[in-house]
């Protein structure tokens, strides 16, 4: 009897382990690669000029590139992680363009957009330089970088150069001979990682600010009997993984807080991001007192979200 238990015991710990969650992934070109091809583009973000990758681009030049994350998807999925497929995602997004001019509302962060509809945990940027000597040719630097696409950190690295070859090969079939002993580590990190996350909670930031025209602030004691700030704090308190939030800053006209720690889905088990956190902290500020035509939630990518209390 004792040898049975045993038994149902491993054996049930062997299914546990075997339908651990697993964070979904994205393959894409790491800025550098694309700025050395000249793949990297400008967008004005309220007038201050940015550069970033033009993965659109990289994808319709650069046939090496797709070969490239096709093959380093496949590499991925062999360790049972999720993968979303850039190029898929970037034609799903440019259909949303068209109905999004339509109504007059485009996004100018073309990376914004496709992140939003990939929904991805980790991004996996991808850089590798090809060296060649006559008939010989090997990967003469690699790096994979994992970031975490709510934070932008990066949480997980490999890197290293490949062998000297000779022969047909391709740059992609290069990388991933190279990458090869490099991988068991990088993707042990990144179920690490998202371990953690599933534990402690995922990472995001929110930001409330107080409208020039609301005739309330954060000191208030109008919505409860204490200081509106304690208040959204105790709420914080209640609804992070283990009460677990960065000290707010700010004065009486805004509070800025980091580090928030929330679950990775909600009670529908559909992930959650910083924008559904916010849908629930609306809600909670209507029971307070605070109408819900002056509360708007402005998401700022998957990690952050800035709310506005006030008229509009």
């Amino acid at each position: 009897m004792k040898n049975l238990i045993l038994f149902l015991f491993i054996h049930l710990s062997y299914l546990v382990i075997g339908q651990a969650k697993k964070p979904d992934l994205m393959v894409v070109p790491a800025k550098d690669w694309c700025d050395q091809r000249g793949f990297l583009k400008t967008i004005n973000n309220q007038g201050v000029t940015e550069y970033i990758s033009d993965w659109e681009m990289a994808t319709v030049k650069s046939s090496e590139l797709n070969s490239v994350l096709t093959k380093m998807s496949a590499e991925m999925a062999k360790g049972g992680f999720k993968l979303q497929d850039l190029q898929q995602t970037i034609a799903t997004v440019k259909n949303d363009r068209g109905e999004e001019a339509i109504r007059g509302n485009v996004s100018t962060n073309p990376i914004m957009e496709i992140r939003a509809r990939a929904k991805s945990d980790i991004e996996i940027h991808v850089y590798w330089k090809l060296e060649s000597q006559g008939p010989r040719k090997r990967i003469a630097d690699f790096r994979l970088s994992g970031i975490d696409t709510y934070t932008n950190k990066v949480v997980a690295t490999a890197q290293g150069s490949g062998d000297w070859a000779s022969g047909d090969y391709t740059e992609s079939e290069l990388l991933i001979e190279a990458v090869q002993s490099k991988m068991d580590g990088f993707k042990a990190t990144l179920q690490t990682t998202f371990d953690d996350m599933f534990k402690n909670g995922r990472e995001i930031t929110m930001n409330v600010y107080k409208t020039d025209n609301w005739s309330e602030d954060f000191t208030t004691e109008k919505f409860g009997g204490d200081e509106l700030s304690f208040l959204i704090s105790d709420w914080l308190a209640e609804k992070t993984v283990a009460g677990r939030f960065g000290s707010p800053t700010g004065d009486d006209t805004r509070m800025l807080i980091t580090g928030i720690r929330i679950p990775l889905y909600n009670e529908k088990n559909q992930a959650m991001d910083a924008k559904g956190f916010a849908r629930g902290f609306k809600n909670y500020l209507k029971t307070i007192g605070i109408p819900s035509d002056q509360i708007t939630i402005d998401p700022v990518g998957q990690g952050r979200v800035n709310v506005f209390l006030g008229p509009k």
